[in-house]
């Protein structure tokens, strides 16, 4: 049985992994809400494993994160005319009255968005969301807190990156997939094989499980992910974040390499580096990067001068897609231009690149 972790205080990996959804959120609202051009006027927010709202020390839980978060945009709600639905599910009775003394609303009081609340199996309750999630006239979050590994399987995961307009954060133990991948019970949820499993370090799995899904993308289908792996006492855990859209991709980096600044994926040392902040290499002089980031680098440097990566838009999704910002590959056409492998000139490495019609401009080699 998977533990329940709403009966002592959030440890401090349940911490992390709350604080990047916050930090997500508050990246994801003003995209939908502070933009001058509004083209959605639905705008959804999905936590189908709600919990009880907050723990037992009253920290919030993600129910009520969301509706702080909200605080600061609802002039801005207002004004627009928009429709801002929050959906909390939780399935466990006792947690579900809970959450309802933590969210609804008190009395005569009003609120400038709307929230329902449901005791269902997740299954049931995704089923019953799907068709208001496939509207043409909304934006959707999809928080996915499960507790384990049992509720996103490969339907579920395909039913999801087919919704457009949707940006989702699941939640996965992937320390148990690590620890019981031939259980008949693991492999009818997550099929990856044995022997992959076996050879991929304990800390490293979560990488081996974010392959896995992205493999269940088709070829021709332009969708994004990225993980963060989480250290919970003696478990490794991990968010996983969709997107169709490469700014949902960029914002949710932002996130991750607020809380990781050497390699943006982890609330600890994934490849273990050992590198202390400023430390100095001894043999270089340099100040010494992380093995992750002295790949990327090396790897979209050969890119360029191979010609294989020609422009800016390039640039900027091979950055994107292997889990850096904008500023890592500046750095290296930075570097690139200084020692005169490429001409100077003004690239535009940021998501507006991606827009239809947007001007791209060639690197040229010397």
């Amino acid at each position: 049985m998977p533990r329940d972790i709403h009966v002592k205080p959030f440890d401090e990996g349940t911490k992390a992994k709350l604080s990047i959804f916050q930090d997500y959120l508050r990246e994801w609202l003003p995209v939908f809400i502070s933009k001058r051009d509004i083209y959605w006027n639905n705008i959804n927010i999905y936590d189908f494993f709600a919990g009880p709202g907050r723990d037992v020390a009253g920290v919030k839980g993600t129910p009520c994160i969301i509706i702080d978060e909200l605080e600061p945009h609802l002039e801005s709600i207002r004004n627009k005319n928009l429709k801002v639905n929050l959906y909390f599910n939780e399935y466990d009775k006792a947690k579900y009255e809970l959450l309802n003394d933590h969210v609804l609303p008190k009395g005569n009081e009003q609120r400038d968005y709307y929230v329902q609340t449901e005791s269902l199996d997740f299954k049931v309750a995704f089923q019953k969301r799907l068709a208001e999630l496939t509207t043409n006239n909304s934006a959707n979050l999809l928080f996915l807190d499960q507790n384990g590994i049992k509720h996103i399987g490969e339907e579920t995961f395909k039913q999801i990156i087919n919704i457009k307009r949707t940006d989702f954060l699941f939640f996965i133990s992937s320390s148990t997939i690590k620890r019981f991948c031939e259980h008949p019970n693991i492999l009818q949820h997550i099929n990856l094989s044995s022997e992959d499993v076996e050879k991929t370090p304990y800390d490293q799995i979560h990488r081996l499980v974010l392959d896995y899904y992205k493999n269940l993308i088709p070829a021709n289908k332009a969708y994004y992910l990225a993980p963060f792996s989480l250290k919970k006492n003696a478990g490794v855990y991990g968010l996983i974040f969709g997107s169709s859209h490469v700014l949902g991709m960029e914002k949710f980096l932002t996130t991750c390499w607020k809380v990781d600044p050497e390699r943006g994926e982890a609330n600890f040392d994934i490849d273990n580096d050992k590198i202390n902040p400023g430390q100095i290499n001894i043999f270089s002089g340099e100040i010494s990067k992380p093995k992750k980031v002295e790949i990327f680098e090396k790897e979209l440097e050969e890119n360029i001068t191979k010609g294989k990566i020609k422009t800016d838009k390039d640039v900027y999704l091979f950055t994107i897609t292997n889990g850096f910002l904008p500023s890592h590959a500046k750095n290296v056409l930075k570097k690139l231009a200084s020692s005169n492998k490429i001409s100077k000139m003004k690239f535009n490495i940021s998501s507006t690149i991606c827009k239809i019609g947007a001007s791209l401009t060639p690197i040229k080699l010397n």
